[in-house]
């Protein structure tokens, strides 16, 4: 009888650990499928936000934003006019400079004026101004002018009705213009005259130093004679 041979011994490890590797394999020939990961086919639910957490958003910084230093793209070439030099100018010693006239001072205060001078100035003006307000009516059939009494009515469409009067108390003309207003022009002689009230001069308003015909010319486009009178013998 051949002598028995001693069983090796082993630890209580050893032994729980080649159990646990029998048991896998055992499970692994039953089922060959048990090792291979389950794949979902339904896709994840999203996950759902509590309502008691608020969403915080930041501002973005300066590294976020276009820096205007650095374009995105190369910037349009502008076409450049050429400049032409002016010729030059022969220098002369005997050259002078002209002068320019001098500006006429603004009037501050009206020219004396006789009431019979008045009356002679102020019709011969408004006079002028009927002949050629009429003209004007005969071109235009939406123009009605109509003077009586020393009192001159225009209607001008599409500015308005123009009304112009004599004020003998004042020696003054009064104009109301739908578009600038109401004024008041003093007789003012030109300088040629010495400051007497027989000759040539203008109707000003003298708040501002423009004139009665200036005034007529830009917003009706009649022009209208000064008002001269001839000195008396």
């Amino acid at each position: 009888m051949p002598p028995l041979t001693p069983y090796p011994t082993i630890s209580i490890h050893q032994a729980s650990t080649h159990l646990l590797r029998f048991a896998h394999q055992n499970a692994l020939q039953k089922s060959p499928t048990a090792s291979r990961p389950r794949i979902r086919t339904t896709p994840p639910r999203p996950a759902r936000r509590s309502p008691a957490s608020p969403v915080l958003r930041t501002k973005p910084t300066l590294r976020h934003q276009h820096s205007f230093r650095t374009p995105a793209w190369p910037p349009r070439r502008q076409p450049q006019t050429p400049i032409h030099p002016a010729p030059l100018r022969p220098f002369s010693t005997s050259h002078t400079p002209q002068a320019r006239p001098p500006i006429a001072p603004r009037p501050t205060a009206p020219t004396p004026l006789s009431l019979s001078d008045y009356h002679k100035l102020s019709d011969t003006y408004i006079d002028a101004l009927v002949s050629q307000l009429e003209e004007l009516q005969e071109e235009r059939e939406d123009v009605d002018v109509e003077y009586s009494a020393g009192v001159l009515t225009l209607t001008f469409p599409p500015h308005g009705t123009y009304v112009l009067n004599k004020q003998p108390p004042n020696k003054q003309i009064w104009l109301s213009s739908p578009v600038s207003g109401p004024k008041r022009y003093d007789w003012v002689a030109s300088e040629r005259q010495g400051g007497k009230g027989e000759g040539e001069g203008e109707w000003v308003y003298l708040r501002d130093g423009s004139t009665l015909s200036g005034l007529l010319e830009g917003e009706v486009g009649v022009v209208a004679g000064k008002g001269v009178v001839g000195e008396e013998d």
